[in-house]
């Protein structure tokens, strides 16, 4: 039985169909396989060594007899997690042995932590001795250490692994000729090591201490020399503050003669009145004669003494009780007084005022003369009145200096305690 055209053309179709089918299932392979590799592969972990150490000397040809220094130096890993601890009893000065190098002296350095690894420093001074070294090249011998790697669990106990042994790469050194006695060679610079690291941190704390201390007692300095300023400075106030000018004088004593004048016109003279006249005089005088006022600071309700009047001074109103030692013989017991022809004569017109109040102050007599103490009382307010303008009139050509003119004097008038 024949095969007819349409049974070979649906094979063809199917064969078609089938090449079609593998060729998507072939692209699609392809596709995912791309996308897999494209995928970044976890990172895996890095392997640390836990201890490394290494040899170095500080030059590289030595004579026979001749020290150098072999710096030993290792860094371990020193974590919360894990902690390597190195046997480190046979790399002191007194038990390493490193044939046929001899160790003459040694020392160990303070660690050094800088996370995660702990190092850890040995300097050995070193010599070979022996003829039969010239000229050769010696190696020192490979050096074993013994270790254990520790981890810790749970934070608090730990758990110490096997010992395990790690191996130095062995340091060749060339061997010259002996040294000649007496030479002096050029030698290479050696190599900082931890102690120089730990001296240079020692003379720089020093210095930092030395540099705070020196702060502080400067500091002290300069608040002891400020102390010293405001206090002069304050002093210096005090006694400007206590200077009364002459123009205040006469101006209390014009008021003190006015107030007793009202006081006599109505209750009449007394004892007392003549007092408090004789005291305004007083203070006028001394103006006039150029004399001291004395003066005090006194609080509100404060009474004050025989001989004194109340000044207000300041914006803040201070008190100042001041008072004068000026007597009508003060000219005749003390001597001529330094003051020209017009302040004597303006003195002249207050002393005869002056002396009569005293004497009714003073005086054991009973009756008192009105009349005579009203007319004292009206020359001393005049002469008060004409030393106040005489002294206006200085200010104006001195600046409250007397002019130096025959007859004259040129003290400075000074109210001070």
């Amino acid at each position: 039985m024949g095969v007819g055209p349409h049974a070979n053309q649906k094979t063809m179709t199917v064969s078609m169909l089938k090449l079609r089918y593998a060729l998507v299932g072939l692209a699609l392979l392809t596709l995912a396989t791309s996308a897999f590799a494209q995928v970044p592969a976890k990172p895996a972990e890095v392997a640390v060594a836990p201890i490394e150490c290494w040899w170095k000397t500080d030059r590289s040809a030595v004579r026979v007899g001749e020290r150098f220094n072999l710096t030993l130096t290792c860094a371990v890993l020193d974590t919360d997690k894990v902690r390597v601890v190195v046997d480190e009893s046979s790399l002191a000065p007194s038990a390493l042995h490193l044939v046929p190098f001899e160790i003459v002296d040694g020392q160990r350095f303070r660690d050094i932590l800088n996370a995660p690894r702990r190092f850890f420093q040995y300097q050995y001074a070193m010599r070979v001795l022996g003829e039969e070294f010239f000229g050769k090249e010696i190696t020192l011998p490979r050096l074993q250490l013994s270790y254990r790697v520790q981890n810790s669990l749970n934070g608090s106990s730990s758990l110490a692994g096997r010992e395990e042994q790690y191996s130095l790469r062995p340091v060749p050194m060339r061997i010259l000729s002996l040294v000649p006695a007496g030479t002096i060679e050029i030698r290479d610079a050696p190599p900082d090591t931890f102690g120089d690291v730990d001296t240079r941190l020692f003379r720089s704390n020093l210095l930092l201490m030395v540099a705070a201390v020196a702060l502080v007692l400067a500091g002290l300095v300069a608040i002891l020399l400020l102390a010293r300023a405001a206090v002069k400075r304050r002093a210096s106030a005090m006694v400007k503050q206590r200077v009364v000018p002459a123009g205040a004088v006469l101006r209390a004593a014009s008021g003190e003669l006015a107030r007793v004048r009202k006081a006599s016109e109505s209750d009449g003279w007394n004892s007392d009145l003549a007092g408090r006249a004789a005291s305004a005089l007083r203070l006028a005088g001394a103006v006039a004669l150029n004399r001291s006022v004395s003066q005090r600071e006194v609080g509100r309700g404060t009474t004050l003494g025989e001989g004194q009047l109340m000044i207000r001074r300041g914006l803040r109103g201070r008190r100042l009780a001041v008072s004068a030692g000026i007597t009508p013989g003060t000219i005749s017991v003390n001597g001529a007084a330094p003051v020209g022809s017009r302040a004597r004569t303006l003195w002249d017109g207050i002393s005869q005022p002056l002396g009569i109040f005293t004497t009714v102050r003073y005086s054991r007599k009973g009756t008192i003369d009105g009349t005579s103490l009203d007319h004292a009382l009206a020359e001393g307010q005049d002469a008060v009145k004409r030393l106040r303008v005489y002294q206006w009139q200085r200010i104006g050509r001195g600046r409250g200096l007397t002019r130096r003119t025959p007859g004259e004097g040129g003290h400075i008038q000074t109210w001070a305690r």
